[in-house]
């Protein structure tokens, strides 16, 4: 039960649920009602999200040691080789049920959804700026899959290319907080590169940026007044203290709060984005 449950731990069920999250929210954006339709696609994005995060996991585990400790691996509650296991074995199980229940389209999205995350699990992560525009740009094109089961692609462009840059930042952020470990392990973050501030400033910048642009859609009527109205009171606020924190107080234990603070704004955020027409 102790292994279940540290698995589970491990494919971090928040990530796949608010990966799901915007999946739905495109296809609510895009016009899509039926639930049935769209299900197969929540429940395989979810499941993708989880095995990436195992795959990362595996890959991280020495960096964990340093970074993380009390996560399931490096604490010694599961070993590399379990989690390769029930990453291959989910994979493939995964990958094989995807083929036969999800449209082509979808399928070919997943599919990269698959690759580039172990792709930057296994090397791309170590490369500076490149680890974190690959997450970043799997997490917005989940905002494509709506677009993929409607047809309605022109209303998504803006919560990609928002969730792209939220993204990013948040990544900058969190490798100004695991800078230790990334240096002990030879990872040329942008933090190990060009130092922590300078990378958690980075993504400061780019939250800034995002509550500059998160009014435009309301304001030149792409999305709804309620979007607007929602998006300034629910979601601008906390990256505004999200980047003041950054810059005030720079430091692990900020940067660590502020990635929470994102973590939770992203959750917020995918919500107000759903009901962009509203």
């Amino acid at each position: 039960m102790g292994r279940v449950a540290a698995t589970f731990e491990i494919a971090r069920p928040h990530n796949m649920i608010v990966a799901a999250m915007c999946v739905y929210a495109s296809y609510y954006l895009c016009g899509g009602t039926a639930l049935s339709t769209v299900l197969p696609a929540l429940v395989f994005t979810a499941l993708v999200t989880g095995l990436g995060n195992l795959v990362n996991d595996y890959f991280d585990s020495g960096i964990d040691r340093i970074n993380k400790p009390r996560r399931p691996i490096p604490s010694g509650r599961l070993s590399p080789r379990y989690v390769l296991t029930v990453y291959v074995l989910g994979t493939a199980v995964v990958t094989a049920a995807m083929v036969l229940f999800l449209r082509p389209s979808l399928l070919i999205l997943l599919l990269c959804w698959e690759t580039a995350v172990f792709v930057y699990a296994a090397w791309a992560k170590r490369v500076t700026l490149l680890g974190n525009v690959v997450i970043a740009g799997v997490c917005s094109s989940a905002f494509l899959a709506g677009a993929l089961i409607t047809g309605d692609y022109a209303v998504v462009a803006f919560p990609v290319c928002f969730a792209f840059l939220f993204v990013l930042g948040r990544e900058l952020i969190k490798g100004a907080e695991d800078i230790r470990g990334d240096s002990l392990a030879g990872a040329a973050t942008v933090a190990v590169r060009f130092g922590a501030e300078r990378a958690a400033f980075s993504g400061a910048m780019l939250l800034f940026v995002c509550t500059l642009i998160a009014p435009l859609p309301a304001l030149v009527h792409y999305f709804g007044r309620t979007y607007g109205l929602l998006m300034e009171l629910l979601v601008v606020p906390g990256m505004l203290v999200a980047a003041y924190l950054v810059l005030r107080f720079p430091g692990r234990a900020t940067f660590n709060r502020v990635s929470w603070i994102l973590k939770i704004e992203m959750f917020v955020g995918v919500l107000v984005l759903g009901l962009g027409r509203v």
